[in-house]
């Protein structure tokens, strides 16, 4: 048995699919990986892109969260059929085996890059990243910019002062767009460009 639960905010809408269940508490890795690789098929086939998936919750309540786009944006019929499949997939294969809930959402405005067709995608857009380790040449992990390349593996961005700086892919521990609120609230849009 489930509950199906919509929840509806300013800029994005939620659909929830909740099995009425219980077992183990927390997910492994492993659980992550299996319903990573099914959300990853379940998208594909509905003409979705797997953006990001996110494990959390407290001891009792645990909570999938998987982030799906496409090209013209995402709407709420594309998170409900989202939740549906794999929602059943997963409880067909029985892959997680502790009570959850599972969330499908858009990435939002300010969705995060992970993969170089993403950094190939936004060229030209403002970005936001952070490093693993501190950056040699300034000691900063954080960066915002405006997103110039991406080259063999090389995200390229000019920062704030006109300098542009060079980081390897792998080197990132989180990128994501960055919008320009006051430019929204002005109504010039939330491109991010300089």
């Amino acid at each position: 048995m489930c509950c199906l639960h919509l929840e509806v905010g300013p800029d994005e809408a939620h659909f929830y699919f909740v099995p009425k269940w219980s077992g183990a508490i927390v997910a492994s890795r492993d659980v992550v990986s299996r319903v990573w690789t099914m959300a990853e098929s379940v998208a594909s086939e509905l003409g979705l892109e797997l953006i990001d998936m996110e494990q959390g919750g407290g001891h009792k309540h645990q909570t999938l969260r998987v982030f799906v786009d496409k090209p013209e944006g995402v709407t709420l019929a594309d998170c409900e059929r989202m939740s549906r499949e794999l929602g059943g997939r997963i409880e067909a294969e029985d892959a997680v085996d502790f009570s959850y809930v599972l969330e499908v959402s858009s990435p939002g405005a300010e969705r995060p890059l992970r993969k170089a067709a993403d950094f190939c995608r936004y060229s030209g857009r403002r970005i936001s990243l952070r490093l693993r380790e501190r950056d040699e040449k300034s000691g900063n992990r954080k960066f915002s910019g405006v997103l110039k390349d991406f080259k063999d593996e090389t995200v390229t961005v000019a920062i704030e002062g006109g300098e542009t700086r060079s980081f390897p892919l792998s080197g990132i521990a989180k990128a994501n767009l960055e919008v320009d609120w006051d430019s929204v609230l002005r109504g010039k849009g939330a491109t991010g460009r300089l």
